[in-house]
């Protein structure tokens, strides 16, 4: 699959079957924040490069419709959802503590951050510089694809729209806010980076990437944030090939995944997941877990072989068919 595999990374170490592999690309947000949270764990990852948008036709075949990125593999499991995934690596390191661990007060300021944030982050920056940052990237021909992919999954989205201004003040109250926080610790909560720090960055991260002179123009502690988020680094990604993913898939113990069911869907019975808000492509598979944090649905692959897809709650709907 030329393109897919990150150069310059080292061989992925066969002796370690539960290293995650993330699916990304550089220039994503999400991407980052689940680079930061490897780099936290001190575990090497396996590192897939895919496509800004669909298609991605190797992630595909696991994936179905599902196109958001990133998504973390673990074995035979595949976490399409960055907060599920944080707390898959904190099974595998006790560097991390799960997202779940976060405080009525923390998990507001964590969704004002991603949800609304976010987006007003895009929608403050000067459209030049947007259309810059990602002609760098993409290149010319890319750039027209990837607006015309973004155009197409945004229909039908219920994203609060804002106006640039909104937008720019939204941004500047969330940035004093942190700086009021910081003003308590070194991170927020903490004295210790945590998944609300990177959830929290990974926004300003964006903004800082569309205009460099963002990050001179926040507060000083904010600043010594950011550069405090940023030396976390991404520990060692490392190379994956087509083979050893599949490996990774076949050789899982857990093949047989078993788990409780909550609501009035049945074990084993058919559904469709899609996210409420926005790319708002439908994946199929069978349920095999439901609770009130994550449901998983297993999907079997032409090799007769079987994959779990792991979606939250918030912020998706399940349908039976």
């Amino acid at each position: 699959m030329p393109g897919y595999w990150e150069e310059g990374c080292l061989a992925l170490d066969m002796s370690e079957s539960h290293t995650p592999i993330l699916y990304h690309y550089l220039a994503s947000p999400y991407s980052e924040k689940l680079r930061l949270a490897l780099g936290m764990a001190g575990i090497q990852w396996g590192s897939v490069i895919v496509p800004a948008q669909p298609p991605r036709p190797f992630l595909d075949v696991f994936l179905s419709g599902y196109r958001r990125i990133p998504v973390l593999q673990i074995g035979a499991h595949f976490y399409c959802d960055s907060a599920l995934a944080f707390d898959a690596l904190a099974g595998v390191s006790d560097r991390l503590k799960p997202a779940g661990r976060l405080s009525k007060t923390e998990e507001l300021l964590r969704r004002h951050a991603e949800d609304r944030i976010f987006f007003a982050v895009i929608a403050a920056a000067s459209p030049i510089s947007v259309l810059r940052l990602l002609a760098q990237d993409l290149g010319l021909f890319g750039l027209f694809r990837f607006l015309k992919d973004r155009s197409d999954m945004m229909k039908g989205s219920t994203i609060e729209k804002l106006s640039q201004r909104a937008a720019a003040r939204l941004v500047e109250d969330f940035v004093e806010q942190l700086n009021g926080l910081l003003k308590q610790d070194r991170f927020l909560g903490d004295a210790h980076a945590g998944y609300l720090d990177l959830c929290c960055y990974h926004p300003l991260w964006m903004a800082s990437a569309i205009n460099r002179e963002t990050l001179l123009a926040l507060p000083p502690l904010v600043q010594a944030w950011m550069r405090r988020i940023a030396a976390l680094g991404h520990g060692r990604s490392v190379l994956v090939s087509e083979r050893q993913i599949y490996d990774r898939v076949t050789g899982d113990r857990f093949q047989d995944f078993v788990g409780e069911l909550s609501g009035a869907f049945a074990r084993d019975s058919l559904v469709s997941v899609r996210p409420t808000d926005y790319a708002r492509d439908s994946t199929e598979g069978h349920l095999v877990f439901m609770d009130e944090h994550q449901c998983v649905i297993k999907r079997n692959l032409p090799s007769g072989d079987a994959v779990f897809l792991h979606f939250p709650i918030s912020g998706f709907e399940v349908r039976a068919l």
